[in-house]
This record gives structure tokens, C-alpha cells and sequence, in this order.
């Protein structure tokens, strides 16, 4: 008898898990967001991969470099957001950016740190900017990724 009720128990629990709806998680932008208890100081948040696109999923500014890196800050501020952190916990910023030479071009780079200097309050430690010659989508010009400290 007790092996029955038990077997009724556990098929009820599987059948309510199959029709459990999944709860809905805050919308973060495209890209992955890493975090590691980010409510303990000094742990770590790792944002990769935000991408110029809304959240509905249209891309920001097709052919306009500075266009698509404002809506990328745009969703790394909103991203941070969803661990209660905010750009000034930037540490580490990494910029790739569609291009053909080993170099990048001194007008981009211009762009992005007078776009970098209006979104980060203080200057993360350590700021790259690197060409890549392939990015998620033919049209996408610049993808980003940061670490941010609590």
C-alpha cells in the first residue's frame, strides 16, 4: 500500500513539473551575462558578447559604428542593472570591432573612447580595442564585453 502511494506521489509531482510554466526571467539584451554572486564584494560579473540590437531583437544603426556602440552600452548598463551593478564597477572593457587590418582604425577608435568617456564614470583599469574579421552577423560592426567588480 505504502509503495503505491508513493509511486501516486511521485507520478503526481512529474506530471505537475510537465505542465509547471517557466518563470519568466528579467529581459537582458542579446549577449551572455556571467555572474558570480555579484551581491558579495569583490566578486566578479562577466557581460559577454552584447551585440547592437534591441530587445526586440532589431538591429541598432546598420553601417553606423557609433550608433551600434550606444545601443551596446545602452544594454550593458541594463544588463549590470539586473545584478545591482552599474557601469562604474567596470574594471575591464574588450571592444571587437568588424575589420579587415591588424590595427584599428583611428577613427573608430576615436568614436568609441569619446563614446566610453560619456558612459563610464571613471575609466575602467584596462580597455581593449581589437579588429575581428567575423562577428555574429554580416551587418553587426562591434561586439563587447566587460568584467565588473562589486
Amino acid at each position: 500500500m505504502i509503495k503505491l502511494l508513493f509511486s501516486l506521489v511521485i507520478g503526481l509531482v512529474l506530471v505537475s513539473c510537465g505542465r509547471a510554466q517557466p518563470i519568466e526571467p528579467p529581459h537582458v539584451p542579446t549577449g551572455y551575462l556571467y555572474k558570480v554572486e555579484p551581491g558579495i564584494p569583490g566578486k566578479q560579473v562577466y557581460v559577454c558578447n552584447q551585440r547592437p540590437f534591441t530587445v526586440t531583437g532589431e538591429l541598432v544603426g546598420p553601417g553606423n559604428l557609433r550608433a551600434q556602440a550606444q545601443q551596446v552600452f545602452e544594454n550593458l548598463k541594463t544588463s549590470l542593472q539586473s545584478v545591482d551593478m552599474t557601469l562604474r564597477n567596470v574594471t575591464q572593457v574588450t571592444y571587437s570591432i568588424r575589420g579587415t587590418s591588424v590595427t584599428v582604425d583611428t577613427t573608430n577608435a576615436r568614436v568609441l573612447s569619446n563614446l566610453g568617456t560619456a558612459y563610464f564614470t571613471q575609466v575602467p583599469n584596462i580597455v581593449e580595442m581589437k579588429n575581428v574579421s567575423q562577428l555574429a552577423r554580416e551587418d553587426v560592426l562591434i561586439e563587447v564585453e566587460v568584467i565588473a567588480v562589486k
